[in-house]
């Protein structure tokens, strides 16, 4: 485990999200509930859900990428299962099909008690980074 593998990441460091497992086409990624990230109801904004299952499957696909490629979100789904409070939630993401071009992830968040709050999947288009 590391405190933070991802770097240099504005969103991630403002949110407070810290990659903590990242091996072979999985990750795992940690994210503490603070006020910032809830909405009216004190719940995580749907938003901040979807970044997690946008931010896991990018994970899992970083960690199995040859050097200088990247990935670059074309799709994702979203299902909200339950309201998202906790202190910390966890998402679990990993590489389903990777090919050439194009890479499917989906990913699995969790809320600090283990119940899932919400599932996705994710299109990723494979291109050279920047």
């Amino acid at each position: 485990m590391s405190e933070n593998i991802m770097s240099n990441n504005p969103y991630w460091d403002h949110i407070g999200l810290k990659e903590v497992e990242l091996n072979n086409g999985h990750s795992v990624l940690e994210l503490p509930v603070i006020h910032e990230i809830t909405q009216s109801r004190k719940t995580v904004h749907g938003g901040v859900i979807a970044s997690l299952v946008d931010a896991a499957v990018g994970a899992a696909l970083r960690s199995q990428v040859e050097k200088g490629m990247g990935g670059v979100t074309v799709e994702m789904k979203v299902n909200y299962l339950r309201l998202a409070i906790g202190e910390k939630l966890i998402a679990k993401g990993r590489v389903v099909k990777q090919g050439k071009s194009l890479v499917v992830g989906e990913a699995v968040i969790e809320n600090d008690q283990g119940e899932e709050i919400a599932i996705g999947l994710a299109t990723y288009m494979m291109k050279p980074r920047e």
